[in-house]
């Protein structure tokens, strides 16, 4: 049996007519390119710059990052593209500070790299513009300001009153940044308190924001608890000229006079409900079934039935009503 000749197939495969399989492999990469970039899509997003840095024995933080945001331009297929969330993209950058070094004009220049941005789902990135940032570092500095009362957000069903024990908090930062903060003038935000609908008093923890620059400064403590207490107050209001229903006795054949043939109502209630409260959410009744027809005319206790998630309740005035039987 002849022994393979290795030496031979390896020139028949790439030695032998080699400039027409130059020219063919080089033709075959034109096409696949030509084919991709007719089939891939850029799309330029506005991503920001965040600073992953530890101040803790550096005796230094960061002032602030120039730009804030920069261009990226990515590349990918059409529904790759459109699948990206830009809120939740942003690059991730270290700077390498030595410690005790606290030169109060000291910045550092950093390279962004595509391996630095997150949730891009892969993407390839085409371009960063521009592609460094300027970080610059300052002295550390603690401020004692109050903390605002949070916002309110949607309509609670009752009076709201908040109660919280967080009266001041301490916010850390660059030197430049907070001395010009005038403490009596200035206070730590927190977050809105979501009341839409509520009815009873409950407790929540509320996220405390720094003012200014929020990426740059810190809050300790980051959040407080806060009681809310909600408490209805109710009112009275008349809605007039509402009309008499005669619900027909058990023979059914009766017609009824019916005197007056309309009422008034005091509602009752509380205020936000009131508030909208309308004649087409009651209905006053005038039942016969059970009545005594020899005594004519008949005297009749109104009955009101609030409509269906009315809580609020009703009193007819006059409270009864004269029924005499029509006859034929």
């Amino acid at each position: 049996m002849k022994a393979i000749n290795w030496r031979d197939i390896l020139w028949l495969m790439f030695i032998r007519d080699w400039p027409w399989k130059v020219l063919s492999l080089g033709i075959a990469c034109m096409i696949y390119f030509s084919i991709r970039a007719q089939i891939s899509h850029h799309r330029t997003l506005s991503v920001p710059v965040d600073v992953v840095f530890e101040a803790a024995g550096t005796g230094v933080v960061i002032e602030s990052v120039e730009p804030r945001n920069v261009q990226v331009t990515l590349r990918g297929s059409y529904s790759a593209l459109n699948q990206l969330n830009p809120e939740i993209m942003q690059f991730d950058i270290s700077p390498r500070r030595r410690k005790n070094n606290t030169a109060p004009a000291d910045t550092e220049t950093v390279k962004l790299r595509p391996f630095l941005l997150r949730n891009a789902n892969r993407l390839r990135v085409m371009d960063i513009e521009p592609s460094a940032v300027q970080v610059r570092f300052d002295v550390p500095m603690n401020l004692q300001l109050r903390v605002a009362k949070p916002e309110l957000s949607g309509t609670a069903r009752g009076l709201v009153k908040l109660t919280y024990e967080q009266a001041t908090a301490t916010v850390t930062g660059s030197r430049r940044l907070l001395a010009s903060v005038a403490p009596d003038k200035v206070q730590v935000l927190s977050a809105p308190i979501d009341v839409e609908g509520r009815t009873q008093s409950f407790q929540t923890r509320v996220a405390l924001y720094p003012p200014g620059d929020q990426t740059r400064l810190k809050v300790t403590p980051t959040e407080m608890l806060v009681t809310v207490q909600i408490s209805s107050e109710h009112t009275t209001t008349r809605i007039t000229q509402v009309p008499v229903q005669v619900m027909p006795s058990a023979a059914g054949n009766a017609q009824w006079l019916c005197v007056p043939q309309f009422v008034d109502l005091d509602v009752t209630g509380a205020v936000e409900e009131v508030a909208f409260i309308t004649q087409s959410d009651f209905s006053v009744l005038a039942d016969t079934t059970q009545l005594d027809m020899e005594d004519v005319p008949i005297h009749v206790q109104l009955t009101v039935f609030a409509r269906q998630g009315v809580t609020a309740t009703a009193v007819a005035i006059p409270a009864s009503v004269e029924l005499t039987p029509l006859t034929e």
